[in-house]
């Protein structure tokens, strides 16, 4: 075993509703980072938001987050995840919490030593740096027995969607994974498998002794051939031999050996790129989550469609 399971305690009926909202991110998407960030704070979730920043501008701009956010959320913690004196010196992240204070929290050691491996690497946003931040940050709130929800940056909130992943968690209150789904080819092999793929651009983990499993069994590995955390995880649900059932407008359900996963609806997460922000127009999605192509270091090449689309006004 990778690391030893942390004890497991169900979790009540009267936490089901609580989460951690989470995103990572660098300087590389600042102008989506601001995007995103305007329609979260117009739709604020009044759950707890983590936000892993890789840089002095990132952290920069998500400590502008934390002051104007105020008492809007639960809490608001910034953590600095590359950071080389905090790494180095101390082996310990940084975290800001909503009264301003600094806290150091100790990062698991595998975990320590596989980003700091990454520090010699080429300036800018290595893949395989993202990846093991992305797991590591994720194992982390786990271990505090809280389930997390993965936010992209481009998956932009056109309305807070606490109310409908509450009623998700209603009905489905043994899943262990709620995540959108979409066609895309990412990976293809599932995609012609299953009709669809699972997305991490938003994605809630419960904290479950099956999802604890998961991260130790198959997503805290560092992959060789760099998969994306996307690929990682349908390729390890497809290991475990998925059943699905439901139809493409609503949530279908996957028993993926003891797992339960529930794909949400394009009318939830929407990963459309043909239509135009119309706030009175009731089908709009509540996640918009366009498919856009790959966001390239060269430049920030997907804000031209999302102002087309009136996702983004900057």
């Amino acid at each position: 075993m990778f690391l030893k399971l942390l004890p497991f305690l169900p979790v009540c009926i009267a936490e089901l509703d609580r989460w951690t909202n989470f995103l990572v991110f660098d300087g590389h998407y600042l102008p989506m980072a601001k995007c995103w960030f305007q329609w979260f704070e117009k739709s604020a979730s009044s759950q707890s938001l983590q936000v892993g920043c890789m840089d002095d501008a990132s952290c920069a701009e998500a400590e502008l987050w934390r002051q104007n956010l105020g008492s809007k959320v639960d809490s608001v913690s910034v953590t600095n995840v590359l950071d080389h004196s905090a790494t180095e010196a101390t082996h310990m992240d940084v975290s800001i919490s909503t009264g301003g204070e600094m806290k150091l929290v100790q990062p698991h050691t595998g975990h320590r030593q596989m980003i700091r491996s990454e520090h010699s690497a080429a300036s800018g946003f290595p893949r395989s740096n993202y990846i093991q931040t992305y797991h590591k940050m994720l194992w982390d709130t786990l271990s505090q027995k809280k389930s997390v929800l993965h936010l992209d940056v481009d998956a932009l909130w056109l309305r807070s969607p606490d109310s409908n992943l509450s009623q998700v968690l209603q009905q489905y209150p043994d899943a262990d994974i709620i995540a959108s789904s979409s066609t895309e080819w990412d990976p293809k092999k599932i995609a012609d498998k299953w009709g669809f793929v699972l997305n991490v651009g938003f994605i809630m983990y419960r904290y479950t002794e099956r999802v604890l499993r998961l991260f130790e069994d198959d997503l805290l590995s560092v992959p060789t051939d760099k998969q994306s955390c996307q690929v990682l995880l349908n390729l390890a649900l497809d290991r475990k031999g998925c059943q699905w059932t439901g139809a493409n407008l609503e949530n279908r359900v996957g028993i993926c050996g003891g797992m339960k996963v529930i794909a949400l609806p394009h009318t939830f997460v929407s990963r459309a790129t043909d239509f135009v922000y119309t706030p009175e127009d009731p089908s709009m999605p509540i996640i918009a989550h366009p498919d856009t192509g790959v966001l390239h270091l060269t430049g920030i090449n997907r804000m031209e469609k999302f102002h087309e689309m009136r996702l983004c006004t900057q």
